[in-house]
């Protein structure tokens, strides 16, 4: 995996994490105004208190909107926008009473919210802030000659403490966890990119052998049919022409089946070249009409792997789809290269494929597999007798060659 492909995943854990802890944030508004009802009378300074509540309700419909629209993908980001929160949380406490309010029971349970981003230094930081805070806000009590008020400061604070420790374990859990899940998808992606180079050397090797072998014999074999033609024009002449039209017509089809076991125009011309070429062919066999719209500026990874699934989805169009018109898309969507295949055919239901995988059976259903372990999404949407629409979707990655990178 590449550095940028890394800081891209990084970044997309942050930002889903800010768009919880923003939808999280919005509803904290409702034991705040409700604590803030039960505050200490004597120290509490409603007008500034309300104020900063509707500042808080503002904050948070700001963020909510903020992390659909423009999500926090960076740590420094994220730690910014848990400061504010501790900030207000701290004055709206301090105004309604400090440590006696009801409103610091939100040092107990704000904490919680870190969790969500996964960063263990960021959880013991914040959390750790956030005791500071509390001891800064409730200093009138801690000077108090009465010791009883004191003493309870002290307690809250152990109580703190100890959340934070948890809060902190969990997060330092949760994070090996994420790496584990991460460790064994790039694994399994490596071993994919492993089988479906195998597949592609044996390919290969299969139809150079059959290119240099048997269709250069049945080659020779056709010419000396014809020379045997041109010197014998007799009764037999008849039966050496349908032997000539036979081995002809096996020599085409050999050359279609080495096209379909290894099309160098893939790696020559590029995928959309390749997938014109595969259509036309499909589309001869299933007598049905193909429509392009294949806008690839550039080389783009998984190229094999688009190529093999489309092949696969034109064979399913010729063998069962019973289909008039079929129309193949290819797109690059943000950073994910997209193929679309979609017939006019009889459709089937799409739960039988991973009744077919359960079986142990090949075909569609190992190339979800497939597509799923590159780190893709494989979409089917059709339905028994109305049309059938698959969606691939892969990320784009670097250009084959590039990083390491194949284009499997």
């Amino acid at each position: 995996m590449t550095t940028r492909w890394r800081e891209a995943q990084t970044g997309e854990m942050i930002a889903q994490s800010s768009r919880y802890v923003a939808w999280i944030r919005v509803p904290f508004f409702i034991p705040l105004f409700l604590a803030g009802q039960h505050a200490n009378a004597d120290f509490f300074y409603r007008s500034w208190f309300d104020g900063l509540l509707v500042a808080y309700v503002a904050w948070s419909f700001l963020r909510l909107a903020g992390a659909h629209r423009r999500p926090v993908t960076r740590v420094r980001g994220a730690v910014l926008v848990l400061a504010v929160d501790l900030v207000l949380i701290t004055a709206l406490a301090a105004l309604s009473g400090g440590a006696d309010s009801p409103v610091r029971y939100a040092f107990f349970i704000w904490p919680l919210a870190t969790v969500l981003w996964q960063m263990p230094r960021v959880t013991a930081a914040l959390c750790l802030a956030g005791m500071t805070a509390y001891a800064l806000m409730s200093l009138r009590q801690l000077l108090s000659p009465r010791s009883a008020g004191a003493w309870a400061v002290v307690v809250d604070e152990t109580y703190v403490l100890w959340i934070t420790g948890v809060c902190t374990l969990i997060t330092v859990l949760l994070q090996r966890r994420t790496q584990r899940v991460s460790e064994l998808l790039d694994t399994r992606e490596l071993l994919l990119d492993d089988a479906l180079a195998a597949e592609t050397r044996e390919r290969s090797d299969l139809a150079d052998a059959l290119h240099d072998g048997a269709v250069q014999t049945l080659l020779a074999a056709l010419h000396d049919l014809e020379e045997v033609e041109g010197a014998h024009a007799e009764p037999g002449a008849e039966a050496l022409a349908r032997a000539q039209a036979g081995v002809r017509g096996t020599v085409k089809e050999m050359r279609e089946i080495i096209f379909d076991l290894h099309p160098q125009i893939l790696a020559t011309a590029g995928l959309p070249a390749a997938l014109e070429a595969a259509g036309g062919r499909f589309a001869r066999r299933g007598g049905f009409t193909v429509h392009y719209d294949l806008d690839l500026p550039d080389r783009v990874a998984h190229e094999a792997l688009l190529y093999s699934a489309a092949r696969e989805l034109l064979g399913n169009a010729v063998k069962h789809a019973r289909a008039s018109t079929v129309w193949v898309r290819l797109a690059v969507e943000g950073d994910e290269t997209v193929l679309t295949v979609r017939d006019d055919g009889v459709g089937f239901d799409p739960g039988i494929v991973a009744q077919r995988l359960k079986e142990g059976h090949i075909g569609l259903a190992s190339h979800y597999v497939r597509v799923e372990s590159a780190g893709g999404r494989f979409t089917v949407d059709s339905a028994p007798g109305g049309a059938t629409a698959v969606e691939v979707r892969l990320p784009t990655g670097p250009p084959p060659g590039c990083d390491g990178q194949s284009a499997t």
